[in-house]
């Protein structure tokens, strides 16, 4: 099945990219042509740099919202603390091209918020199209992934270190600079990195905030889309995959050059801070935070009730319309999207259950290959993974193009991951004793696996599954390229209402 369904198509993709299109796949016809375009076009020059701009930049600006808020959370005495968290994982469930023509409504040319500051005040603020805009729209969108690590790891850090610092004499600011920020480096470089492939990945963001600013994935669907030349497409793919490559590269290098370890054999609950200005400070910062990231969601209640406020600066009548007329002119793509989310749940629970059962239980050589293989869709972005399995599959002993099934294997592998993993470590908390008892009983294996292990380790393949559905009905960037007319998915058409 890994064969098949993930080495094969990311096979195809690097031998595509090194042929022009039409040409018939032989050693004589290998090439960098496509690559080379890379140096003497403008667009695609102009959009790798592009890409770089906008993943570091979500970067840094994730990292500086979600590090002091994860302190203020963890390590201060402000109220709400279960709000804020709750809260802070919100803007990760609404897919942020959806978020982005939200920030259009508020912030565009004709937004609410532009034409009140220009009503009261006598200015507006800089046009969110461009880059300003996808990067405001992807770090509002992605910032919980540093929030949420950062702050597990400020809990489990000893704090018999800040201690020990403090009583050398050390402010709490040096306190903060030199031991507390340096511990939890790991964490931070982890959640900076899954916003990393998350940006670079990313294609709906861009196609609505973009305009002229284009980034490799919106050059991949451009490349698939227009001309249809998946040769040069994949050429781009390897190109960000290689731009993955090397972030993963750095983070592992960056975090392999010292020790980080924290928790020993003694240790006791993080220090809490009973600084008053500290705490308000904190209820400020994570409050404007909440807000603002929450901003689109409420925009998007609110417009569900609207029938007029697309082009114009404010909405004009409020109903329940949309809800009556939603089955009307979505019924097909949410039947769609219900169909191929809850089949690629059932074979990737189905599948990643087995994968993780061997992974644990069993002993061979090269097991890290399996899990590396598994985990590779994952850390693709998500339109590298459409291109792989459109070109794998468009041609060739298996032609699954245009048919439910290429999306079917599209969502599989690219949502297997989260079952793997949550059922590798519920596999890893069940004692193998429990299984040689029934195995000395005299049940076979199928048995002691269906009665004993499955019920034991199913909280971790529900738990898997239910992420990977939820996140399924969200998908657009593999959707957007394996799609056909006949199997449009709620994504693709929030797409196509939005742009039309």
């Amino acid at each position: 099945i890994l064969v098949i369904f993930i080495i094969y198509p990311l096979s195809k993709v690097i031998l595509n990219s090194f042929l022009v299109m039409g040409e018939t796949t032989s050693i004589e016809n290998l090439t960098l042509a496509n690559f080379t375009q890379f140096f003497s076009s403008s667009l695609y020059k102009s959009a790798f740099l592009n890409t770089l701009v906008v993943g570091f930049s979500c970067v840094f600006f994730s990292c500086l919202i979600g590090i002091p808020m994860a302190y203020f959370v963890a390590r201060t005495e402000v109220p709400f603390k279960v709000v804020f968290l709750t809260l802070g994982t919100v803007p990760l469930i609404l897919p942020p091209f959806v978020g982005a023509y939200s920030w259009i409504l508020l912030f565009g040319r004709e937004g609410v918020v532009n034409y009140f500051l220009d009503t009261i005040f006598g200015f507006s603020l800089p046009d969110i199209y461009g880059a300003p805009g996808i990067v405001i729209a992807m770090t509002m969108s992605l910032y919980p992934f540093v929030f949420l690590l950062t702050y597990g790891s400020l809990l489990s850090a000893d704090p018999y270190i800040e201690e020990s610092a403090s009583i050398m004499g050390a402010s709490r600011w040096q306190a903060i600079r030199t031991i507390t920020l340096p511990l939890v480096i790991p964490s931070i470089v982890a959640g900076a990195l899954i916003v990393f492939i998350r940006a670079v990945g990313n294609y709906g963001v861009p196609a609505i905030l973009g305009g002229n600013f284009y980034v490799l994935p919106t050059l991949i669907h451009f490349q698939v889309v227009g001309f249809y030349n998946l040769h040069t497409a994949g050429a781009i793919a390897l190109v960000n995959v290689a731009l993955v490559g090397i972030a993963i590269f750095l983070s592992q290098y960056f975090t392999a050059k010292r020790s980080f370890v924290t928790i020993s054999g003694t240790t006791q609950e993080a220090r809490i801070s009973h600084n008053k200005i500290l705490k308000w400070v904190g209820v400020i910062f994570c409050a404007g935070v909440i807000f603002f990231s929450l901003l689109p969601h409420l925009t998007v209640i609110l417009t569900s009730f609207t029938e007029g406020w697309a082009g114009t600066r404010y909405p004009t009548k409020f109903s329940l319309e949309n809800y009556r007329q939603i089955f009307n002119i979505a019924r097909t793509p949410i039947i769609n999207s219900l169909f191929l989310a809850t089949s690629s749940t059932i074979i990737a629970a189905i599948v990643g259950t087995l994968l993780a059962y061997i992974s644990v239980r069993k002993r061979f050589l090269g097991k890290w290959i399996l899990d590396l293989t598994v985990m590779l869709p994952f850390i693709l972005p998500g339109i590298v993974v459409g291109v792989a399995i459109l070109i794998g599959f468009s041609s060739g002993y298996i032609i699954l193009i245009g048919t439910w099934m290429i999306m079917v294997v599209g969502y599989f592998i690219r949502r297997m991951p989260y079952i793997f993993r949550s059922t590798v470590a519920s596999l890893t908390q069940i004692d193998v004793a429990v299984e040689e008892a029934s195995t000395i009983s005299g049940a076979p294996w199928i048995t002691t696996f269906r009665k004993v292990t499955l019920p034991l380790m199913a909280p971790g393949v529900v738990a898997g599954s239910v992420i990977c559905f939820s996140t399924l009905m969200g998908e657009l960037s593999t959707t957007i390229i394996l799609y056909s007319a006949q199997w449009k998915t709620i994504t693709v058409a929030i797409i196509e209402y939005l742009f039309s």
